[in-house]
């Protein structure tokens, strides 16, 4: 069975669309992006160790260090969502205000 990258981030997708569940909508582009950002190195890793070129404890050093990444870039997709919640929230009390 071939390794398929982008098979791979589809599934790492839908891991975090299962945590996330209420936010996805808010955060789907924002995460999907940040998948994509690491799909090459998250590739170039997978290639090495299914080469044999890494046994698994580099591998889990390198997955560290990605997964570190990742969690920095789904960090700014939550403060993204915060931010046009609370964007959301402004317009709307504007509306409430402008129509007192």
């Amino acid at each position: 069975m071939a390794f398929d990258i982008d098979q791979t981030l589809d599934d790492m997708s839908g891991a975090i669309a299962g945590v996330v569940a209420g936010e996805w909508p808010k955060v789907k582009s924002c995460v999907e992006k940040a998948l994509q950002d690491e799909k090459d190195a998250l590739k170039a890793i997978a290639q090495a160790r299914l080469g044999g070129e890494i046994d698994d404890a580099e591998m889990k050093s390198q997955l560290d260090d990605e997964e570190d990444a990742l969690k920095a870039a789904l960090l700014v997709c939550q403060i993204k969502a915060k931010v046009m919640a609370q964007e959301a929230a402004n317009a709307a009390i504007k509306v409430l205000i402008d129509a007192i």
